[in-house]
């Protein structure tokens, strides 16, 4: 297939303009950080809280663009003000009661899903609300999961990494509700420099398979890969994207833990994280790797919805290049698989 060239310089300019962003949302969580030992220690405002709007404003759009493209025959208005609710609310529910406050802020707003069904004999619209509240909604909201990662070990003053626990407005907000009965866990509550280098894995593994894998696809693809949903993607090109996933990965090792650019403590080879050669190395290649494969899938996700809804983009939020989903669609896959490895293996 050859490179069309307008193509690619637009394709190139839009990703120049991602890859900022998600540089500036990683470095958010490196330089504006609150310690406990620093003495900006009640600055209400950090890096975190920052890109918890920022995710939460791409959690709204991506719902409102799931909707627009599934349309009103298929959710009708009756429903509309659950999903506004679902898209304004997941961020409030994981500052209060972390991930899981995520998942029964889901299951409420199915469970009222369901009651209006019933008085509208909209059965069928259950499905793909459903469908919504999972993807691109608890998808999505995985980022906010990663934005306030920690190590599933350290929990205590007694650990060397509890002088990187953040105090800012979460921790307020967390103090308001302890007073009312509940109380959150460090965990919950508490932020350890973890956070950077699992977005920055997250972004840099996804990029790289996007790129390399238009590249290769673009220059050497022959083979189709799955022509009834995205003609122009080949067996050549999802090589190269996982070819592309490991050097992503590859990347964030050299800067967060060979340079250590960032300082020490961001990275996995940090000594107060306790984390094993093997727990570690096991870390970047499952990442490189399977996370590659993951945003691949989720592309093709992205593309087999786009042709059951007989659309072309999911929105114009970004001109000709279509909306939110359209650009995160490999990402948020990505950012599941991230979230599960910094979950169960760290």
């Amino acid at each position: 297939m050859a490179l069309n060239k307008k193509s690619l310089l637009n394709r190139v300019l839009v990703g120049i303009v991602i890859f900022i962003v998600m540089i500036g949302i990683v470095l958010l969580n490196v330089y504006f950080v609150n310690y406990t030992h620093s003495e900006a220690k009640d600055t209400i405002i950090s890096g975190r809280a920052i890109n918890s709007v920022l995710i939460a404003v791409l959690i709204l759009l991506s719902v409102v663009e799931m909707r627009r493209a599934l349309g009103c025959e298929r959710i009708p208005d009756c429903f509309s003000w659950l999903l506004w609710l679902y898209g304004f609310g997941l961020m409030p529910a994981y500052v209060l009661f972390g991930f899981v406050g995520i998942m029964f802020f889901t299951l409420i707003v199915f469970i009222v899903s369901v009651i209006t069904a019933l008085f509208r004999n909209r059965a069928d619209s259950l499905i793909y609300i459903a469908f919504m509240l999972v993807y691109p909604g608890l998808f999505m909201a995985t980022l906010l999961y990663l934005n306030r990662s920690a190590a599933t070990h350290i929990y205590g003053v007694g650990s060397s990494m509890y002088q990187y626990l953040e105090n800012d407005i979460w921790v307020y907000i967390n103090e308001l509700f302890v007073k009312m009965g509940v109380k959150p866990t460090i965990r919950e509550n508490s932020l350890l420099p973890l956070n950077a280098i699992s977005l920055a894995l997250v972004f840099a593994v996804s990029t790289f398979t996007d790129t390399f894998a238009y590249f290769i696809g673009s220059l050497f693809g022959k083979h189709k890969l799955c022509p009834h949903i995205s003609p122009n993607k080949t067996v050549e090109g999802a090589i190269g994207g996982v070819f592309g996933g490991a050097l992503g990965s590859f990347v964030v090792f050299v800067l967060f833990d060979w340079a250590k650019i960032f300082g020490p403590q961001f990275g996995l080879t940090f000594d107060g994280l306790g984390l094993s050669v093997f727990n570690t190395v096991f870390t970047y290649v499952i990442i490189g790797l399977l996370g590659s494969i993951a945003t691949q899938i989720g592309d093709l996700l992205a593309s087999m919805i786009k042709r059951y809804c007989g659309i072309k983009d999911y929105s114009r939020v970004l001109g000709e290049h279509g909306g939110i989903i359209d650009r995160l669609d490999g990402i948020m896959f990505n950012s599941v698989f991230v979230s599960f490895v910094f979950m169960f293996i760290l």
